[in-house]
């Protein structure tokens, strides 16, 4: 078989594209750009956007049903929109929406440092509901739906910090938090084991961590990389010479290599 006979163009978006996520039935894909969120139809090539904003949209994630996407922002936003609703090939048509979200600040004081938060706007376009979005300190860097647990997902953002929310308890904040992780401005993608036991992250340090998305707990950290390991992809292990049927494995990646960490 010829490989370069297999690849065709989908599609052509005129602007920098950060991130994309595909829907489980491989119909339809977002794509993440510098512009907003772009949904194309895989079958027809067709193009439509989802949102615009100033705000790169740099990470993404389809919900189980296919019908939502995730899309985490530069501003560390993270909104919720609905493909169901009619899109539009030209976004002057979308509704526009004026959001308000935190703009973090710390001043020093002589006794401790006493965090204020006031609050800015950006304009966003798109089908979305504002009551649903969530505000993390700075860009988001990864978003993950879990399988087994409807409307839960994991959100990552570039201070290094990592939250577990419900998205039926939105404005109640976090469900659990993960500590341990370190970044400040990269973008590092989260990972989660198969059985959803496990959320694993790269960080700025070389050191990969893994801990325990029910309790928050870290189980695992360890330093293997003198660079960041940014990637990961988990998957489950089959017909392992020690005689256990199934478990589970994770590749990281980093500028220096590729590297393998064999789950329990």
């Amino acid at each position: 078989m010829s490989i370069q006979r297999s690849i065709s163009a989908v599609a052509s978006l005129n602007c920098t594209i950060w991130t994309a996520d595909c829907n489980s039935s491989g119909t339809q894909a977002v794509v993440g750009t510098n512009l907003g969120a772009a949904l194309v139809d895989l079958e027809t090539g067709v193009q439509s956007w989802l949102c615009r904003s100033k705000s790169d949209v740099l990470s993404q994630q389809f919900d189980q049903s296919g019908n939502v996407v995730l899309c985490g922002l530069r501003n560390g936003a993270i909104v919720t929109v609905d493909v169901r609703q009619r899109q539009h090939r030209s976004s002057a048509r979308l509704p526009k929406h004026r959001v308000p979200y935190p703009s973090f600040k710390t001043q020093q004081s002589s006794r401790k440092n006493v965090k204020n938060m006031s609050y800015q706007y950006f304009e966003l376009k798109g089908n979305i509901d504002p009551s649903r979005n969530i505000f993390m300190p700075l860009s988001i860097s990864s978003l993950v739906y879990l399988q087994s647990y409807d409307q839960y997902f994991l959100a990552s953002s570039m201070d290094g910090l990592i939250k577990l929310y419900d998205h039926r308890m939105i404005q109640r904040g976090a469900v659990q938090s993960y500590e341990g992780h370190v970044n400040s401005h990269s973008h590092i993608q989260l990972g989660v084991d198969p059985s959803e036991n496990f959320v694993i992250s790269g960080g700025e340090n070389g050191a990969v961590c893994i801990w325990s998305i029910k309790s928050g707990k870290l189980l695992f950290g360890t330093k293997i990389s003198n660079s960041v390991p940014s990637t990961v992809c988990c998957a489950a292990l089959h017909g392992l010479p020690d005689g256990r049927k199934t478990s589970w494995g994770a590749w990281l990646g980093s500028h220096e290599g590729l590297y393998f960490i064999h789950g329990a």
